[in-house]
């Protein structure tokens, strides 16, 4: 290791006051310490600070010009730019739906021959028994088509379900002697649908009085009657009804609108017994009953009226149309306008 050396750089020597001694020659000034004192001041002269001799015995100090060093401005630092606040996003408006075309109306043929109706399938059963009433008295008469009522009622309202057709019940009125109806007057002598009001009429004295002379037979008549009815219920309901009547009113000819008349009984008449062959494992339509239906469907035709208008059809197509809905249980085989005019006879 190197010895250590044996000179240091000298102090900065402190000035006396002006006068305060005699002038002495000035010493030389050693070389190192011209250096060092180069180097303070270069210092000094870097920090800003000058020393300034005061002048002898004056009292006001005069000041000394000083060379300040000029302070370099600092560049004005370029302003952050303020973030842009991100917009917030506007919902963009939804579309305008397309305003849905307008259905065209169908045609009074088209809501009778190409009615949803015909496309709701099978009826389904309401797994309903023959109401327990006999006919004996009014008050059980009409407990007897009220308590099959809302067993029609649920197996229709299933069916025009699965087609999207509005379901509305209908009425049920039981009526002895004469009656006022939207419809017109009746007698008190048969059963039938009134469309202004939606209401089946059933005629007490009819069943009364068939009651005592054939029980069994009349108990298979009401089913078949209310069931009827009913079918022409199912024809308002789905818009063939009053299409029906709306066609039979711009026929000039009587004959057609007869025909018209035969299209829809004969179709009640299938729906009606559409719905007797879907439940009939309920009802139960078996043994002695259901001999008797058939009985009374073969022999109810337009040769038994009174008046021998034939509006509702020979016996020979009442029986096809009762036994094809009663078979098939399908309102797709009740379709009577599709059909040529000798079956509708």
């Amino acid at each position: 290791m190197g010895t250590q050396p044996g000179w240091q750089y000298p102090p900065i020597p402190i000035p006396k006051p002006p006068g305060s001694g005699r002038r002495r020659k000035p010493r030389r000034t050693p070389k190192g310490l011209l250096i060092l004192l180069v180097v303070v001041a270069v210092l000094v002269v870097g920090s800003g600070v000058t020393f300034a001799l005061r002048g002898g015995g004056n009292d006001n100090p005069t000041p000394v010009a000083v060379d300040t060093p000029s302070v370099t401005p600092s560049e004005t630092p370029s302003p952050t730019p303020t973030p842009t606040p991100t917009p917030t996003p506007k919902p963009k408006p939804k579309p305008t739906p397309k305003p849905k075309p307008k259905t065209r109306a169908l045609t009074p043929y088209e809501l009778v021959a190409k009615n949803k109706i015909y496309r709701s399938g099978a009826v389904q059963a309401s797994r309903c028994t023959e109401p327990p009433y006999r006919p004996t008295t009014f008050a059980a008469t009409k407990a007897y088509y009220n308590r099959m009522l809302p067993c029609l009622n649920r197996s229709w309202w299933l069916s025009m379900k699965r087609v999207g057709v509005s379901f509305r019940a209908p009425h049920v009125i039981v009526y002895g002697g004469n009656i006022k109806t939207p419809c017109g007057i009746e007698r008190g002598t048969r059963g039938f649908y009134c469309g202004g009001n939606e209401t089946i009429y059933m005629p007490f004295a009819v069943d009364y009085k068939n009651y005592k002379i054939n029980p069994m037979y009349t108990r298979a008549w009401m089913l078949n009657t209310f069931a009827h009815e009913y079918g022409h219920h199912v024809q308002q309901v789905s818009g063939i009804f009053g299409a029906s009547f709306a066609r039979q009113a711009t026929m000039a000819d009587p004959n057609n609108r007869l025909q018209e008349s035969r299209r829809r009984e004969l179709q009640a008449s299938c729906l009606g017994s559409a719905y007797l062959g879907a439940d009939a494992a309920f009802i139960p339509m078996r043994g002695e009953l259901l001999s008797s239906w058939k009985f009374a469907v073969a022999n109810a035709g337009d040769e038994f009226a009174p008046n021998k208008i034939r509006d509702h059809g020979a016996k020979a197509n009442h029986n096809l149309w009762s036994t094809r809905g009663y078979t098939s249980k399908n309102p797709n085989l009740c379709n009577t306008w599709v059909v040529p005019g000798k079956y509708v006879s």
